[in-house]
């Protein structure tokens, strides 16, 4: 089984030219998403002065709400699935760029979702020409280019994009002596009954990526032949032991300009081992490398590696 089998995704790198020097913090996936949000809402939404898409006329194929309202209601419940899509800031703690200095961030885009790949280019442009900063400098920049591998699939002297269709193609590797070490690079938040954990045993890594790779294959792939064996794979994940960890907490804040308050993120970042037979799980984990896992995805929480 390979991990495109069981979902699709399509990974970019955006290239961006500061036209003027420019403050960001050292966490930037808040500031890149709470830009993203604004700049896509601006330049989409037709109904700008209504607060819940669910009342307005067009909310049923509105691309807005697609992408970023994504509570779907089914059974008279209503159930938020993840955004569709997810923007990687640079892992570093570089908080100043001067004029002409570059800012690369990452973008990946769930299956069906790449349709709307125009859109991002046209928002990240948006984005440019409002600024993006904090304490209240915002600072301007150029879309350059955003490249798919090697491609570039968006130039900006041309204006022209291509071939973007390309999604990601994940080898497989042999797990040796039946052990695994994960590092994860960004603040990762896991509930269980309400509460963040600072701990993960595999069997609960395990439980929260089956469930993240469930809900986008439901809203997000026309793939249904795919079936994920739950109960069997928890069965197995159970035996997988933590053999050492040096996870440890990183409280981070932002303001939400939607909700006008300040959110606390904070989750755990560092490494863990375990040991087990393992190698069966490979195709789920290499996906989660790409997809991430946890709550908040889409500022780039929940990021990690396989060591």
């Amino acid at each position: 089984m390979k991990p495109d089998e069981i979902l699709r995704v399509y990974k970019y790198d955006v290239i961006t030219r500061f036209r003027e020097n420019a403050i960001l913090p050292a966490y930037k996936g808040a500031t890149l998403r709470g830009a993203f949000g604004i700049a896509f809402k601006n330049s989409i939404c037709v109904n700008k002065k209504i607060q819940d898409c669910n009342g307005c006329l067009i909310s049923n194929k509105c691309i807005y709400k697609q992408i970023f309202n994504t509570e779907v209601i089914s059974d008279e419940k209503s159930q938020n699935f993840p955004q569709p899509f997810i923007l990687e800031p640079p892992y570093d703690r570089q908080t100043f760029y001067g004029k002409n200095d570059y800012l690369k961030f990452g973008l990946i885009i769930i299956d069906k979702m790449v349709d709307y790949f125009p859109y991002f280019v046209l928002t990240f442009k948006l984005m440019g020409e409002k600024g993006i900063g904090i304490r209240r400098k915002r600072s301007e920049f150029d879309l350059i280019k955003i490249k798919n591998r090697t491609r570039i699939v968006f130039d900006g002297k041309t204006q022209n994009i291509k071939d973007y269709r390309k999604p990601v193609k994940i080898s497989i590797p042999k797990i040796k002596q039946n052990l695994l070490t994960l590092n994860f690079i960004s603040p990762t938040r896991i509930k269980i009954e309400g509460e963040l954990i600072n701990g993960l045993p595999f069997v609960l890594f395990i439980k929260s990526l089956l469930r993240r790779i469930s809900l986008l294959k439901k809203n997000y792939s026309d793939n249904k032949n795919f079936k994920i064996d739950y109960d069997a794979l928890l069965e197995k994940a159970c035996n997988i032991q933590t053999i050492s960890s040096s996870l440890r907490w990183y409280d981070w804040q932002r303001f939400s300009s939607r909700q006008k308050t300040t959110m606390k993120l904070g989750g755990f970042t560092g490494q863990i081992t375990y040991s087990g037979e393992i190698q069966e799980f490979i195709p789920y984990i290499k996906l989660g490398e790409i997809i991430h896992i946890g709550k908040n995805t889409s500022f780039g929480l929940g990021k990690y590696v396989i060591i």
